[in-house]
């Protein structure tokens, strides 16, 4: 006679490991994604960029320190949110949502681009749009990829 087990301590430890929950998936990202846009901030002031930006039909702005991690904030904020209310919906949503983040980060590079600034402005900001949405993409793509093969 075979008789069903109940899930153990453990099988529920890597069950939780291969969907994080959503908050603490955007707490990572956002961690991940600011220290390393920080990084970027100061490698383009050493580099001599004045981080000086006029946005098409906008007012001119320093980007600084605030204004980066409250960008990234508000920005995986929200991100974050709309995953917590379709996490339950599986791993196609979560593959889905990767996918739209990272979109999101890269389209987000015209914006840049089209704004009046320095050639090592553009690139930095691209660049910290760039890893935003790589980071986004990586966290919710692979513990979903992860599971699918796991359930094969």
């Amino acid at each position: 006679m075979i008789r069903a087990q109940r899930p153990t301590a453990a099988s529920k430890i890597v069950q939780l490991e291969r969907n994080p929950s959503p908050w603490r998936t955007g707490g990572i990202v956002f961690a991940g994604a600011a220290i390393t846009d920080l990084l970027i901030y100061g490698i383009a002031e050493l580099a001599g960029a004045d981080m000086v930006v006029t946005p098409h039909g906008g007012r001119t702005m320093t980007i600084g320190i605030g204004v980066i991690v409250g960008a990234l904030f508000a920005a995986i904020g929200i991100a974050t949110l709309v995953l917590a209310l379709l996490a339950k919906r599986g791993d196609s949503v979560r593959r889905l949502l990767a996918a739209g983040g990272l979109a999101a980060g890269l389209l987000s590079i015209i914006l840049v681009l089209t704004a009046e600034a320095t050639v090592e402005t553009k690139i930095a900001l691209a660049s910290m749009h760039t890893v935003a949405g790589l980071i986004w993409f990586a966290a919710l793509w692979l513990p979903a990829a992860r599971s699918r093969i796991g359930r094969k």
